[in-house]
């Protein structure tokens, strides 16, 4: 198989996953760690209960950080089915490691620098502070559990499964847009409309694309974690919406919006002129990230 530039990197991480690249067993792998992701739900409802409220620090946490459940299942599927390991997956481990905190830092600083910008947007907001008290005591916990869950979703479509589909095939159609369309599938249902739905997923196809790249020029997974890391942690900690899943962690909060009335639950929601800009920021903040790992990692 025949790797051209930029991606020769993609030749190194490859190899661990050419002497068991059969399709058949990437598929057996993909389904075991559904059911594993499946039952994630049931363990937090389990823990917290059926009528706990999910906004909570404590429930924040607890959500990202039961991704170690896949985590570990994929990590013994592969074990299983392709006879290798988690190192097999990430690339060298020191240079992966040094890759994702040059990442992480090179990608946080683009953001912090553009955060101001993105909250003038919702100053006609009334903005509500958590208790920075509390705020940082929670800090800690929630970065490595927002760690935990970027990991463990870079350990399968680009850790594992770019790796795979990479040995059967050097096309980046295959490699690179499969695995990416697979990650932005994954998000379809994180919005309460069609149309929220379409943009999540759209916008994670998109984040897939930058951390496959990242992946493929650097040669190993450390690129892909760090800003897959960054962009959450500003997503998480930063500012989110009042009295919604996964809110638990923001320091700035804006009021709950509510459920969208009807009208704006179609396709046709995606036309508006908001939508439509909402669309183009996203595009370029992706854009952005991936341009800034580039140049901190010199890929």
């Amino acid at each position: 198989m025949i790797w051209h530039r930029p991606y020769l990197a993609m030749a190194a991480f490859t190899a661990p996953a050419r002497p068991a690249g059969s399709l058949f067993r990437i598929i057996a792998v993909l389904i075991i760690f559904e059911i594993a992701f499946a039952i994630m739900p049931q363990i937090y409802f389990g823990l917290l209960g059926p009528d706990a409220d999910l906004s909570t620090p404590a429930a924040t946490v607890l959500d990202f950080g039961l991704f170690i459940l896949p985590a570990a299942v994929l990590i013994l599927a592969v074990r299983l089915l392709h006879q290798r390991g988690l190192a097999s997956m990430i690339g060298p481990r020191n240079l992966a490691l040094q890759q994702t905190v040059v990442a992480t830092l090179a990608v946080s600083l683009v953001l912090l620098a553009q955060e101001p910008a993105l909250l003038w947007f919702d100053l006609s907001e009334d903005l509500g502070l958590r208790n920075p008290a509390l705020w940082l005591v929670w800090l800690l916990p929630g970065l490595v559990a927002i760690t935990i869950q970027c990991a463990t979703e870079e350990l399968l479509y680009r850790g594992y499964l770019q790796q795979q589909l990479g040995a059967l095939s050097s096309s980046r159609w295959v490699w690179m847009v499969l695995p990416s369309v697979y990650f932005g599938f994954g998000h379809l249902y994180n919005g309460d409309t069609v149309a929220a739905g379409v943009l999540w997923a759209g916008w994670a196809t998109l984040l897939g694309l930058a951390c496959a790249d990242l992946t493929a020029r650097t040669g190993t997974l450390g690129a892909a974690v760090g800003l897959h890391v960054a962009n959450n942690v500003f997503a998480t900690v930063i500012i989110a919406e009042a009295q919604t899943p996964s809110s638990g962690l923001a320091l700035l909060l804006y009021p709950y919006a509510g459920d969208l009335p009807p009208d704006d639950a179609g396709l046709m929601a995606l036309l508006t002129p908001f939508t439509l800009f909402d669309i183009v920021v996203s595009v370029m903040g992706v854009l952005v990230m991936w341009l800034a790992a580039r140049v901190a990692l010199r890929v």
